[in-house]
């Protein structure tokens, strides 16, 4: 008896499971993979800045999981989604903890933007009343 071939599998990205996944959050896709027994790879590669690591999902368990979730039977917990209640509290209290994060972004650039703008502003006026060619 012939020994079976080993079967050729188009491992899906997370990307591709975000969207056979739409009601999950893209942080909670290992966590529900791993909760309704998808298999998955890790693969790892080695650039200039270091190791990168990313997860490889089998399309079949993907598809099973994602009729389990349509009909409500797979196995998560309600902030996994992103149309429970629970949900919503999560994304209200994670805007307000990185509400100071953007208002200093936002200051980082406009602050050195004002002082650009007001220097161009005095040089401009400085440039006219300087020279002695202007008064006629």
């Amino acid at each position: 008896m012939a020994a079976a071939e080993p079967e050729h599998v188009a491992w899906l990205t997370e990307r591709q499971v975000a969207r056979a996944w739409p009601t999950i959050r893209a942080t909670c896709l290992n966590a529900t993979a791993n909760a309704n027994g998808v298999r998955n790879t890790l693969l790892t590669a080695n650039s200039t800045w270091g190791e990168s690591k990313w997860s490889m999902f089998h399309p079949e368990d993907v598809a099973r999981v994602a009729g389990a979730i349509a009909d409500g039977t797979a196995e998560l917990q309600p902030h996994w989604r992103n149309d429970t209640p629970e949900a919503k509290l999560l994304d209200r209290r994670l805007r307000r903890e990185n509400l100071p994060g953007a208002i200093g972004c936002a200051l980082l650039i406009a602050i050195p933007l004002a002082v650009i703008v007001i220097f161009l502003v005095l040089s401009w006026n400085d440039s006219g009343s300087s020279s002695p060619s202007y008064w006629h």
